[in-house]
């Protein structure tokens, strides 16, 4: 589970950008527009090493829209902004929460390169027009009630009338917008799942405020999106499961064990232990416990300790400010988020959280996923409590994969030292997932019978 706190002292290398969800259109400075609309495939190329990337540009009544996809980052539909067209010069930006990238180069025919800065780093692009491309599947803006909260997401819809299965995406910690599942929905989609990724409180379009709300009243908008996908015409009745990551791997079996509404649970990365015990686990590694001498592993696990005592103890906040006194000069330490930061709050509002209570409420065929270096989460730990509980419980069918190498978002490390670190996804990531669901819903039975129709 990634924490806030994990984010207080470790920044990820932020490959995968968050992007804002609105599209900004630029006026195009010549008449050949139709140069530049289309599909282009290719690469972003740093440091020697290439990850891929689609392009998608279309005309707007005031110029042009642009977004783009890439397998490698795990991403779809990044909105580009600023796109200008002028001669054979393009350019665009990529605008996310704390950066700017910006792209410029040359069209000549069907052929579009040139290069990219994104902070101090420069690279090169290079993409060839594709003609016939793939259809994408369709996108059907929803918005439900949890309670009083109004929630706001998005449908993929699959090709075909149906009757289709569904899924939906639960949260990670922090807050996640609909953009976060996006590419698994997307994923789920070209395989005949109508999957619906949304807001979570306070976050996009969505009202409320997750900094407020307990696993209760997340684990009920989870649920709530659940019945709203069930209602649609198009979604096979009973065939709607949910796919939790991280802290959404944590909520599921509470979706899941609230009635008979779920009809798999895909959870991903999700925690099996204390709360306590998870936090634990994913600071440590963030300081690097394991790679200390003894004497600087034991001062560690004091502070750790007492950040814990406080945040799921009920201990003061003073208690471990005077622990950061006593050790604020080590190299490894960090300053504690303030006091009247959320962190502590919401930890202890979740310390009695136990997940193995819920999932013995569980009947709904279950697959459990995990990267075996996950940094954030004890991975077969976890596995190990949830299956006792499920199987002991009102298990019927239970599946745990891990992932060779994998961490706790399933990347692994790049074998070239020397190449730009593009983010890597763990071989067989995130096919398992769909077959699976496919296996498990029989999508090949319900497609043929709307064949038959």
């Amino acid at each position: 589970m990634k924490s806030q706190l994990t984010a207080c002292i470790q920044q990820a290398i932020a490959i995968a950008l968050i992007f804002c969800c609105a599209t900004i259109v630029a006026p195009v400075q010549a008449s050949n527009k139709s140069q530049l609309a289309g599909t282009w495939v290719g690469h972003w190329i740093r440091e020697g090493a290439t990850v891929d990337v689609t392009m998608r540009f279309s005309k707007a009544q005031h110029g042009f829209e642009g977004s783009f996809d890439s397998e490698g980052l795990r991403v779809v539909g990044i909105p580009m902004q600023k796109i200008i067209l002028s001669q054979q010069n393009v350019s665009w930006e990529v605008v996310s929460d704390s950066s700017t990238e910006t792209y410029a180069g040359q069209l000549h025919g069907d052929a579009l390169s040139g290069q990219f800065k994104q902070g101090d780093a420069t690279g090169r692009f290079s993409f060839t027009r594709l003609y016939n491309a793939p259809s994408s599947p369709k996108r059907e803006e929803i918005t439900f009630l949890s309670g009083d909260v109004r929630l706001s997401g998005t449908i993929f819809v699959p090709t075909g009338t149906g009757p289709h299965p569904g899924i939906v995406f639960l949260h990670g910690s922090g807050a996640e917008g609909r953009w976060a599942s996006n590419y698994l929905a997307n994923r789920f989609a070209r395989k005949g799942f109508a999957a619906l990724t949304f807001d979570k409180q306070g976050v996009g379009k969505s009202g409320g405020d997750w900094q407020q709300a307990g696993f209760e009243e997340l684990a009920a908008d989870a649920a709530a999106a659940v019945d709203a996908l069930s209602a649609k015409a198009y979604v096979a009745p009973g065939k709607v499961g949910i796919h939790g990551h991280s802290q959404g791997g944590m909520l599921a079996p509470m979706v899941a064990a609230s009635g008979e509404r779920v009809a798999f649970v895909i959870a991903s990365a999700g925690t099996g232990r204390s709360m306590r015990e998870t936090e634990t686990y994913s600071v440590e590694n963030s300081l690097g416990v394991k790679n200390m001498s003894p004497a600087e592993a034991q001062e560690a696990h004091e502070f750790v300790n007492a950040i814990m005592e406080t945040a799921f103890g009920g201990e003061p906040y003073e208690h471990a400010v005077e622990v950061w006194e006593k050790l604020r000069h080590r190299p490894w330490t960090f300053k504690l988020p303030p006091k009247a930061s959320s962190y502590w709050s919401s930890s202890r509002k979740t310390a009695a959280y136990d997940a193995p209570s819920y999932w013995r409420q569980v009947s709904a065929p279950t697959l459990l996923v995990f990267g075996d270096a996950d940094e954030r989460v004890p991975a077969r730990a976890s596995a190990a409590s949830i299956a006792e509980a499920y199987l002991n419980g009102r298990g019927t069918s239970f599946k745990v994969m891990f992932f060779p190498g994998a961490d706790h978002t399933f990347r692994v490390r790049s074998k070239d030292a020397h190449a730009f670190p593009w983010p890597t996804t763990a071989s067989g990531y995130p096919d398992a997932l769909v077959n699976w669901a496919e296996e498990t819903v029989g999508l090949p039975f319900i497609m043929r019978a709307t064949t038959r129709k």
